[in-house]
C-alpha cells in the first residue's frame, strides 16, 4: 500500500494535477492493492482446434484426430489455446478499475507467454468479477527438451486429464489511464494453481 501512495504522490507532482477526477482514478488503482485475487480454473482447452474435455485422453480421439495429432507431433508443433479465469473481489467502498494489464503465464516454472491485454476491467465496490485471460501457445516452442508424449500429455492435463500435476502461475500487472497517460501498478500480482 505504501508503494501505491508513493506512486500517487509522484504522479500528482509530475503532472501538476490535483483534480478530483485524477484523485478518483488513482484511488481506483490503489483499490487493487486491497483486492483479493484467486486463481479459479483453466477452461476451454483446445489442441489443434480439438476441444478437450475433463478426463479426456488420446484414446478418446477419433482416428482423424489421432492422425492430426501424430502429424503435428512429428512436425514438432502443438498449438494449444485455453482460458485462465481469475476471481477478483473488491472489498473497497469504491470501484477498482484498470485500463489494461500485462500478464505472464508459466507452466511448470517455464514462462509460456508474456503479453498485454488491452481490455479494461472494473470491479464494483464490495463486489467481485471474473477476469478471463485467453492464452494461445505452441507447447513445442516452450518445452523443447521434453518428449512428444510429455508435451501432448500437458495439453490433456490442462483440460483435467489424470496425469502428472501441472503448476500454473499467472502474474498480472494492472494499468490505469490518467490524463491520457497509462500508469502501471508497482508490482506484479502473482497467482498459482496446481492442476492435479
Amino acid at each position: 500500500m505504501k508503494k501505491i501512495k508513493h506512486l500517487i504522490v509522484i504522479v500528482l507532482v509530475t503532472l501538476g494535477l490535483s483534480s478530483c477526477v485524477i484523485l478518483q482514478q488513482m484511488s481506483q488503482m490503489a483499490n487493487f492493492a486491497n483486492c483479493d485475487f484467486k486463481f479459479v480454473n483453466v477452461t476451454d482447452v483446445q489442441m489443434l482446434g480439438i476441444k478437450l474435455s475433463k478426463d479426456m485422453s488420446r484414446s478418446d480421439l477419433t482416428i482423424g484426430q489421432v492422425l492430426m495429432l501424430t502429424n503435428s507431433l512429428l512436425n514438432k508443433t502443438l498449438p494449444v489455446s485455453f482460458n485462465v479465469n481469475l476471481d477478483v473481489t473488491n472489498p473497497n467502498n469504491s470501484p477498482a478499475s484498470m485500463a489494461k494489464m500485462d500478464y505472464i503465464l508459466s507452466l511448470n516454472t517455464r514462462e509460456v507467454l508474456n503479453t498485454t491485454s488491452n481490455n479494461s476491467i472494473s470491479v464494483p465496490a464490495n463486489g467481485s468479477d471474473i477476469i478471463t485471460i485467453p492464452i494461445s501457445v505452441d507447447l513445442f516452442q516452450v518445452f523443447t527438451n521434453e518428449t512428444t508424449d510429455a508435451i501432448a500429455n500437458l495439453a490433456f492435463k490442462l483440460a483435467g486429464a489424470s496425469s502428472d500435476p501441472v503448476d500454473v502461475e499467472v502474474k498480472v500487472k494492472p494499468y490505469i489511464t490518467i490524463n491520457g497517460q497509462q500508469l502501471a501498478y508497482p508490482d506484479y500480482i502473482t497467482l498459482n494453481k496446481v492442476l492435479q
